[in-house]
C-alpha cells in the first residue's frame, strides 16, 4: 500500500544520511578550498543533486516497494537502453559513460547497478523458483552479464565490478548452486593473482629501451585484456615507485594526506596536501574525499566518518532480515552490499590498500547521478523498512 508514516520510519538511517549529506557539502567546499578564495561552486551543487536525490527518496518511500516486482523487466530493460544510448554520444575523456542533458550529465551505470539489484531479486523471489535448477544459474547469469558488459565496454571496470559481490551474496543467499558459484569465485581469484603477476612482469616500452644486459630477467608479452590506463593502475599498486610523475601520483598523494593528518588533523580547511594542490583539485572533491577529510580531522575524524558508514550499512542489513518478503530481504541485501563495496573499496584505495579505482564514496563524493542513485537506493531500503513485518 502507497504512502508514509513518520512513525514506522527508520529515523537512524535518515539521520545519518543527512549527517553525511551535510559534512559532504563542508569537506567539497574545502576540497576547491585555496588561500581566501573558493574556485568553483561544487559545493552548492551537490546540495542541489542531494535535493533532487531527497525528491526521488520520498517519491520511493511513498511508493510501495512491492510493486516493483510486478514490472521489474521494464525496470531492467530501461537501464539496459540507456546504458547502449550512451554509446550514441561522443567520448569523454576516451570513455561513453554519460550522456549529457540539459543542465547536467547522466550516467547510466549508476542506475543500471540498482536495476540489477531490483532484477535479480524479483527473479529468484519468484514462486516456484528452483534454486537447483541450471537455468536458474544461466538466468541469473545473463541478468547480471549483460549491464555487466556494457559497463565494463564503456570502459568503466571498476563500476562493472561492483555488480560482482552484489549477485554473488543474493545468489548465495537464495542458494542458487552455492557449490558451483563458490568454486566459480575461487578460479576467479586464482586468475585474477595470475593477471596482476603478468602486469607486473609485463613487457614496456621503458625495458624495451634498455640494453639486453639491462633488462629484467622475467619479462612477458603485452596483456591484451586491459586498457593501458587500467594496468597502470594495477602496476602502480604492486610497486612502490611506478611512475610517481603521472599514473601514482594521486596514490603518493593521499597516502602522504592520510598519514599527515594524525591524531587530530590540521584543521578544517587547513589541509596543506589539498590547499597546496598537491592532490588534484579535479579528484579532490570526488574519488578523493576522503583524504580531504583524513587530513583535516586525523585519525579521530576519519573513524567518525567509518562509524556513519557502519550505522548506515547496519540498519541495510537489519531491513534485510526484518523485510516483509523474499523480494524486499534481497532488494535490502543487494543495496547494502553494493553501498559497503563502494565505502570499503573508496577508502582501501586511498590508503594504498587497494588499486586506484574510480569508485566514489557514497553521499560524500562530487556527482549527480551518483548522489540521486544512491538516495533512490536508500529510499528503497526505506520503503522496505517501513513495509516490514512487525512482530
Amino acid at each position: 500500500m502507497n504512502g508514509i508514516s513518520l512513525r514506522k520510519l527508520d529515523w537512524t538511517m535518515l539521520g545519518t544520511i543527512f549527517m553525511l549529506i551535510g559534512l559532504s557539502a563542508a569537506f567539497i567546499y574545502s576540497a576547491q578550498f585555496k588561500s581566501e578564495e573558493v574556485v568553483g561552486s561544487n559545493w552548492t551543487k551537490q546540495l542541489v543533486f542531494a535535493g533532487l536525490g531527497l525528491c526521488a527518496y520520498t517519491a520511493l518511500v511513498w511508493f510501495d516497494y512491492k510493486r516493483l516486482a510486478t514490472f521489474f523487466w521494464w525496470i531492467y530493460g530501461g537501464a539496459i537502453l540507456l546504458l547502449l544510448m550512451v554509446f550514441l554520444f561522443p567520448e569523454v575523456n576516451g570513455a561513453h559513460r554519460w550522456i549529457p542533458l540539459p543542465g547536467f550529465t547522466l550516467q547510466p551505470s549508476e542506475l543500471g547497478k540498482i536495476a540489477v539489484v531490483v532484477a535479480l531479486a524479483a527473479y529468484l523471489a519468484a514462486p516456484g523458483r528452483d534454486m537447483d535448477d541450471w537455468k536458474t544459474l544461466w538466468g541469473c547469469g545473463g541478468i547480471v552479464g549483460v549491464p555487466f558488459l556494457l559497463i565494463a565496454a564503456e570502459p568503466d571496470l571498476s563500476t562493472s565490478l561492483t555488480l560482482a559481490p552484489v549477485s554473488l551474496a543474493i545468489m548465495l543467499y537464495m542458494g542458487v548452486q552455492r557449490r558451483w558459484l563458490l568454486m566459480g569465485l575461487a578460479v576467479v581469484l586464482v586468475l585474477v593473482v595470475l593477471a596482476c603477476f603478468w602486469i607486473r612482469f609485463e613487457n614496456t616500452p621503458e625495458i624495451e629501451a634498455m640494453p639486453k644486459a639491462d633488462r629484467p630477467t622475467l619479462v612477458l608479452p603485452n596483456m591484451p585484456f586491459l586498457e593501458e590506463y587500467q594496468k597502470g593502475r594495477i602496476k602502480v599498486f604492486l610497486t612502490q615507485d611506478h611512475d610517481l610523475a603521472d599514473a601514482g601520483w594521486n596514490k603518493l598523494q593521499s597516502q602522504i594526506a592520510v598519514g599527515s593528518g594524525g591524531l587530530h588533523g590540521k584543521g578544517y580547511l587547513k589541509g596543506t596536501q589539498n590547499i597546496l594542490g598537491f592532490l588534484p583539485r579535479t579528484v579532490a572533491p570526488t574519488d578523493f574525499i576522503f583524504c580531504v577529510i583524513a587530513e583535516e580531522t586525523g585519525f579521530m575524524g576519519a573513524a567518525f566518518f567509518l562509524v556513519l558508514y557502519t550505522l548506515l550499512l547496519g540498519r541495510c542489513m537489519w531491513v534485510s532480515l526484518k523485510a516483509h518478503d523474499e523480494f524486499g530481504r534481497l532488494v535490502a541485501l543487494g543495496i547494502g552490499v553494493m553501498l559497503f563495496c563502494h565505502v570499503f573499496v573508496n577508502i582501501a584505495m586511498t590508503i594504498g590498500l587497494l588499486p586506484i579505482t574510480g569508485l566514489p564514496l557514497p553521499l560524500m563524493s562530487y556527482g549527480g547521478s551518483f548522489m540521486v542513485s544512491t538516495m533512490i537506493a536508500l529510499g528503497l531500503v526505506q520503503s522496505i523498512y517501513q513495509r516490514r513485518r512487525i512482530r
